[in-house]
């Protein structure tokens, strides 16, 4: 097995296409995505822009518009981008238009690279189980502003450090090495943890801990549109 960690999705990987692609965005994309799937949603759009998620929901089917920029929830759009608003009650039975500052545009950028699953913090022990039988893997941080964050590189290090006897980069060597500290204190003092805290969504950090067993999916729809989904 080979695993290959971005810490940037600038950065540019060794292949051209990988037995698994897994986008990280712990803070907050991706968790919100597993939540969301674990819910009962349909699938959830990841879309790079407001403007393409507006079109989007012209054309998918009981739709919602969900997604933040500078972490709070875009004006008009029916949900934002906490975990805690990801419930049964809001998603289940509904597909989910997603733009957020990153992790859904890391997830544009990398869909055809291979099969591609979502993987946050909450869910990275069920991915590597389902990674065990891939050979070449590439884990991709989705970053902040541009700029590598903690919070992204200690779970692609906590992915790592399920595995023994693998072929690693220099970036998955380095994620490794973090990701023996405590899961909620790389939370609190990373960058966008210490944002979301000082604006009052720190509760969005203890539930991006909650542990869950699903594995978004990246499929495509009946007309051709990129949809994380579950296994099934």
């Amino acid at each position: 097995m080979r695993i290959e960690v971005l810490l940037l999705p600038s950065q540019k990987p060794k292949l051209d296409s990988y037995d698994l692609v897994a986008v990280i965005d712990t803070l907050r994309a991706t968790t919100v995505i597993v939540r969301a799937i674990e819910a009962g949603a349909m699938g959830i759009y990841p879309v790079k822009s407001i403007s393409e998620a507006k079109h989007f929901k012209e054309i998918v089917p009981n739709a919602l518009l969900a997604g933040e920029r500078k972490a709070f929830k875009i004006k008009g759009f029916d949900l934002g981008n906490s975990p805690l608003e990801f419930t049964k009650e809001n998603v289940s039975g509904k597909n989910v238009i997603l733009t957020t500052t990153n992790g859904t545009k890391a997830a544009n950028i990398y869909q055809n690279y291979g099969r591609v699953v979502a993987m946050a913090l909450s869910n990275v022990k069920a991915v590597a189980n389902y990674s065990k039988n891939f050979q070449n893997l590439l884990l991709v941080c989705a970053g902040s502003h541009g700029e590598v964050s903690l919070e992204d590189s200690y779970t692609a290090g906590k992915f790592v450090s399920f595995f023994e006897m693998v072929s690693l980069n220099d970036g998955a060597m380095l994620a490794r090495e973090i990701s023996g500290s405590d899961s909620m204190n790389v939370l609190k003092i990373s960058h966008h943890g210490r944002y979301l805290s000082s604006i009052g969504m720190g509760a969005d950090l203890e539930e991006s801990l909650v542990e869950r067993n699903t594995i978004p999916i990246l499929k495509t729809d009946m007309i051709n549109l990129k949809f994380f989904g579950g296994e099934r």
